[in-house]
């Protein structure tokens, strides 16, 4: 039985093992995947940016009825909210304009529907001593706000970290789930499986420059380049390695 094929053209003759021949297609199929899964996350990211560039999506008064299509959009609110405690949460390791600080969230509740819901008020500097945390004001306690949702993260960073209470002031390292559940157990509440991020210059806010993607179409597409010309630069390697010029003695036998 033959292990492999060939296929003589002029002075040249392709041989191909049936072995190498799975591992290429498994390779080019495996990297032209990640290719494409790279152009499909490009148009969704793009979408996103789009939906959020709009005007005319509704702005909901009330947190009653969030529609999935609302939270893919990252919908806007405008909300009389009431503060459901007077602990300020601080988010660590936020990097805003090459400068390391934290987010700074608040417990609130929707005065409307009486649902829980995380604000997040923008980025403070963090110290340099980590052991010195910042000064950080209590928003209204009635306070009308202006904000969009955000999805909490589903996917669980935060396996051994515990919330570390300072007083008036709770560190995380990161928000996801896990952190969510664990603020729902200390503060014995409900909270929503998204928060609200606060546009500019709504009182109790910092520094506010959001990311709404966490890796924009253009790095996307730019990954989507380099696997494609990866399976480009296999495909030649490979033919490079396969094709044999036959020498007259090979020619004549």
């Amino acid at each position: 039985m033959r292990h492999s094929i060939e296929y003589k053209f002029g002075q040249y003759r392709l041989t191909v093992n049936f072995w190498f021949l799975i591992i290429f297609l498994l390779v080019q199929t495996g990297l032209n995947e990640l290719g494409f899964w790279q152009l499909s996350r490009a148009k969704e990211k793009q979408v996103r940016l789009e939906k959020l560039a709009k005007s005319d999506i509704p702005i909901l008064n009330n947190l009653k009825l969030i529609p999935a299509s609302f939270l893919e959009s990252f919908g806007k609110v405008e909300l009389e909210v009431e503060l459901a405690t007077r602990i300020n949460l601080l988010v660590e390791n936020k990097i805003q304009n090459g400068e390391l600080g934290y987010h700074v969230m608040n417990i609130v509740k929707d005065i409307h529907s009486n649902k829980f819901v995380l604000v997040n008020r923008g980025w403070i500097d963090g110290k340099a001593n980590r052991n010195e945390l910042p000064q950080v004001k209590l928003p209204p306690l009635d306070w009308s706000i202006s904000a969009r949702v955000y999805p909490i993260n589903q996917q669980v960073l935060s396996s051994d970290a515990e919330l570390e209470n300072h007083g008036k002031i709770a560190r995380m390292p990161v928000m996801d789930v896990r952190m969510k559940s664990l603020l729902e157990k200390q503060f014995n509440l409900k909270l929503e499986s998204y928060l609200l991020r606060l546009e500019k210059d709504v009182s109790g806010s910092y520094d506010i420059e959001w990311e709404w993607v966490s890796m924009s179409p253009d790095k996307h597409l730019g990954y989507a380049f380099q696997w494609f010309a990866l399976s480009f630069a296999f495909l030649i390697i490979s033919l490079f390695v396969l094709i044999k010029k036959e020498t007259k003695k090979e020619e004549a036998e």
